[in-house]
C-alpha cells in the first residue's frame, strides 16, 4: 500500500462519519481500521467506537461469508473457487484441515490475503458448528481489531506529540504513513506465505 494510498484513505476518513467508516472497513479492511484510528489519536473521532467498529466489521464479513457457504456451496464455492485459487484439491484439503484442525484452519483463513472470501464460505459449507465456529472467529477477530485499531492510534499519537516541535511538521506524517505501509505490506506478505505453505502442504 503507497504512502499516497493512505493519505487519500485517511483523507476519505476524516470526511465521513461512524457509519461510512463502518461500511469501509467491512469492504477494505486493515487500512481503515488504522486510518480511523489515527483520526482518532487526533481527536477527530472516538478511539473506542472505532475500535467497536473495527471488531464488528471483522465479524460481521466473516460471519456472512459463513452463512452464504451454509446456503449454497456447489453454487458459489466449487463454481467461483478457482477464481481464487481454490482448486478442488485445495478445498478438500481445507475441509479436511477445518475438521481437524479447526483452530489452525481458520487462523490461517483469517489471516491470509489470499483465501479469506471463499475460505470462509467453505468453512460453512463444510458444515462446521456454528457456536465453535463463532468462539473460534471472536478469538482471532479481537486481536486483529485491536492490533490495526493500536497501530493507527500509536502513529497519531506520535504524530500530534512531535509535529509540533519540527518546523518541517508536514514531513512527518509522510514519515509515519510510510512506516504505516511498511508494516502493512510485511504483514500481508507474511501471511500470504505462510496461508500458501499450509494449504499446499
Amino acid at each position: 500500500m503507497a504512502a499516497l494510498t493512505f493519505s487519500t484513505i485517511l483523507s476519505w476518513v476524516l470526511a465521513n462519519g461512524y457509519f461510512l467508516i463502518f461500511v469501509a472497513i467491512i469492504i477494505g479492511g486493515p487500512v481503515f481500521i488504522s486510518a480511523a484510528a489515527f483520526a482518532a489519536a487526533l481527536g477527530y473521532f472516538n478511539i473506542y467506537i472505532i475500535f467497536s467498529l473495527a471488531f464488528f466489521g471483522e465479524m460481521a464479513v466473516d460471519l456472512a461469508l459463513y452463512l452464504i457457504g451454509r446456503i449454497s456451496r456447489d453454487r458459489v464455492v466449487e463454481r467461483f473457487g478457482h477464481y481464487f485459487g481454490l482448486t478442488r484439491e485445495r478445498i478438500l484439503k481445507l475441509e479436511k484441515m477445518l475438521h481437524q484442525h479447526s483452530w489452525k484452519a481458520l487462523l490461517i483463513i483469517k489471516y491470509s490475503p489470499i483465501i479469506p472470501v471463499l475460505g470462509f464460505i467453505v468453512t460453512g459449507a463444510a458444515k462446521m458448528r456454528f457456536k465453535k465456529f463463532f468462539y473460534i472467529l471472536l478469538a482471532l477477530s479481537l486481536p486483529k481489531a485491536i492490533f490495526f485499531t493500536l497501530l493507527g492510534y500509536f502513529f497519531g499519537r506520535a504524530y500530534d506529540s512531535f509535529a509540533k516541535y519540527f518546523y518541517y511538521g508536514q514531513y512527518l506524517i509522510v514519515a509515519v504513513v510510510i512506516l504505516f505501509a511498511i508494516i502493512n505490506y510485511a504483514f500481508v506478505k507474511i501471511s500470504k506465505r505462510i496461508s500458501r505453505e499450509e494449504i499446499d502442504y
